[in-house]
This record gives structure tokens, sequence and C-alpha cells, in this order.
């Protein structure tokens, strides 16, 4: 089973995975201090899904609208949506400890995940007919 990351309640569409909650309870002042390499990890996930679609950003409604918001990338263990980078590198949005670590433990690189596993992760834990 896939883990999802960063699916907050406000982001729609949430592919009917588990929410994690409110996103305005995930903000925090400052990030990680290795926030840069967790966000090139992020930046880095393999593509799984990709949408032409675009929204606001959901913490600032004057801010410029966002590309793309609902598509997928995944490390094959993690599964989060392609607006999850622009959260953390602005608002600093805090991601589940578990994945945190398990990027840390893969020292910050993304790896290349075998069609056989994305075609998994479309059909079983996605619900996408394949």
């Amino acid at each position: 089973m896939i883990r999802p990351a960063g699916f907050f309640s406000e982001l729609s569409p949430g592919w009917g995975l588990t929410e994690t909650g409110s996103i305005k309870d995930a903000v925090r002042p400052s990030g990680e201090p290795d926030e840069d390499s967790i966000l090139d990890y992020l930046r880095n996930g393999t593509g799984i899904w990709s949408e032409m679609s675009a929204g606001p950003d959901i913490l600032d409604p004057d801010a410029p609208e966002m590309t793309g918001i609902g598509s997928l990338y995944t490390d094959g263990t993690w599964l989060w949506r392609e607006d999850l980078p622009y959260y953390v590198a602005t608002y600093h949005v805090a991601l589940p400890d578990e994945f945190v670590k398990h990027i840390r433990a893969l020292q910050y690189k993304a790896p290349a995940v075998p069609e056989s596993r994305l075609v998994d992760i479309a059909s079983n834990d996605l619900g996408m007919n394949m």
C-alpha cells in the first residue's frame, strides 16, 4: 500500500487517499534544517499521473494560480501531489515524520520507480483501470 503525504483536506483532488488533516495546521514559521534537500527529493520523484489542472494557493488566494496541482509523484513507497514542494518551500508545511526519515535514509535521492510498481500503485492504490 502506498503511503500518502500532503493530501490535506483543503486540496483537491484527493484521489480517495487518507487525508493528512488541514494544511493550516501543518504550516510552520521555519522549515527543517535540510529543507532544500527535502525539496529536491520531492521535485525529483517519479511522475505517475500528470494533469493540466490549475488552482489557487489554498493559503493565499491572492497568489498566482499554480498549474499541474493534481499531478502525482512517487518514490515507490510514498505518494505526493505536484504542489507539495511549493507548500513546503513557501509555508514550511510539515511532512510526516516517517516520510522525512525515509527521505534522509535515501540521502535525498529519490529512487527510480520501475514501471511494474507504477502500474501497481495506479491500479491498486489509486483505482485506475490499467
